[in-house]
């Protein structure tokens, strides 16, 4: 019998890993955001380094990234990742 091989939904795609760290200014908008929508917006989750072993992964695990964009009357004015450092991150990131 032959295994069939499916991508781990968690690494592939929408939610692939993100490989680096950026920061964006005055972002291109699709559509309108409403006038009175100012503010930050912050969202972390994982975000694995190098390769990850699709057969253990769970999406729980691996190293940690926070994206944030902030909002202003009407325009998207950056984005920025960063990755949540740690003394593993950084030396894979090579900063020790």
């Amino acid at each position: 019998m032959t295994q069939t091989s499916v991508e781990h939904p968690f690494i592939h795609g929408e939610f692939a890993p993100v490989s680096t760290e950026e920061t964006r200014s005055d972002l291109s908008v699709e559509g309108a955001l409403p006038i009175e929508l100012s503010g930050r917006y912050l969202r972390n989750g994982p975000n694995p380094i190098g390769a990850v072993d699709e057969q253990r992964h769970h999406w729980f695990l691996g190293h940690g990234m926070v994206h944030g964009i902030r909002l202003n009357e009407g325009r998207a004015e950056w984005y920025r990742n960063r990755y949540v450092r740690s003394a593993e991150v950084s030396d894979l990131l090579g900063e020790a």
